[in-house]
């Protein structure tokens, strides 16, 4: 395990070096970290943006469709799977009633020491077009130096003045609070670009449907559960048989915006069940388990898939290697 982290490490620095093409300097990787600790705190040894969450396990079963479209060894066979469920934002205490995202990290890996990463939100769609626009939010919500408190006029100004900032909070406020991290949908919020079978490429999104549906709580019921029921109900439901997603790719087409991850593609978008995830084993609550000391990698692709070239989708495994510098000291 030491050695493991010792090569997280490395590799972490080796992220913050490399380029990513944002139009302005201002937001480096360094700066949305900071901002972060800004608004939510510092907490040690945790992760600065989704810091409370649970290590779960599974596998990766794809489809008879997802190795016909694509020879990418991400379809090829059956791999183990590395889970985490969250929830947004740094603050490890956020109440699992809240209308923050949930999020789920997978590291899958495959056969022949390839490996492929998913970072995925229960919005299909991120807080913030770009970098920069993603660290003036963050700036306008921290605290005033004056009174240790955040003005909300100051947040309120900044959205209005950047209206996509306001698309993933109209989408949360409409979506359920539900009942498990088994009975969430999950998106990937970028854009990505597939080499099919013909060796063509395609601009893909991907989709993970619960199994189980999408079970939403009702008010009565949220008043009965706690604020940290969520890695607990996951846990005792695991206990009893595992919880799965359908895992399909949707296809762009013409016009489609392939670099701003506030803007959802329309539905009738063609798409192909690709794969199951099946999730069968979770950390107790308070628990430590694999996914603990990880850094997810939007950008760990296996050959097949390509990043496209959306700027919150190139900052983003910099931030994070940021983040696992400073909770591995």
């Amino acid at each position: 395990m030491r050695n493991r982290r010792l090569a997280l490490l490395l590799g972490a620095f080796v992220a913050i070096a490399a380029p990513w093409p944002l139009s302005a300097a201002e937001a480096t990787p360094e700066a949305l970290v900071d901002a972060l600790n800004a608004v939510f705190g510092k907490h040690k040894g945790l992760r600065a943006s989704h810091a409370k969450g649970t290590c779960a396990e599974g596998r990766w079963i794809p489809t008879a469709e997802g190795r016909a479209l694509s020879k990418s060894p991400l379809f090829a066979a059956e791999a183990p799977v590395v889970a985490r469920f969250s929830l947004a934002g740094g603050n490890p205490k956020v109440s699992d009633k809240s209308r923050t995202p949930r999020g789920l990290a997978l590291h899958v890996a495959l056969p022949g020491g390839a490996e492929h990463d998913f970072v995925l939100l229960s919005a299909p769609v991120f807080a913030a077009k770009d970098p920069d626009t993603f660290l003036g939010l963050l700036r306008a919500r921290a605290p005033d130096p004056a009174t240790g408190k955040p003005d909300p006029a100051k947040a309120k100004a900044f959205m209005e003045a950047h209206p996509d900032t306001k698309v993933q909070p109209a989408y949360m406020a409409e979506a359920p609070i539900t009942a498990s991290y088994a009975t969430t949908p999950y998106w990937g919020i970028h854009t990505f670009w597939l080499t099919d079978a013909r060796g063509a490429t395609k601009p893909v999104r991907w989709s993970f449907t619960p199994e189980a549906g999408v079970v939403g709580l009702s008010e009565e019921e949220l008043k009965q559960r706690g604020d940290d029921y969520l890695a607990a109900e996951l846990h005792e439901r695991l206990g009893k048989g595992p919880a799965a997603w359908t895992v399909r790719l949707h296809f762009g087409a013409a016009g489609d915006p392939l670099d701003d991850p506030t803007l959802i593609w329309p539905e009738d978008r063609p798409s192909v069940a690709v794969a199951r995830l099946e999730i069968t084993k979770a950390a107790a609550p308070g628990e430590k388990g694999a996914c603990d000391p990880l850094m997810f990698r939007p950008d760990n692709l296996a050959d097949g898939f390509a990043p496209s070239a959306d700027p919150i989708l190139a900052i983003r495994s910099a931030a994070y290697a940021v983040s696992l510098a400073r909770r591995m000291e």
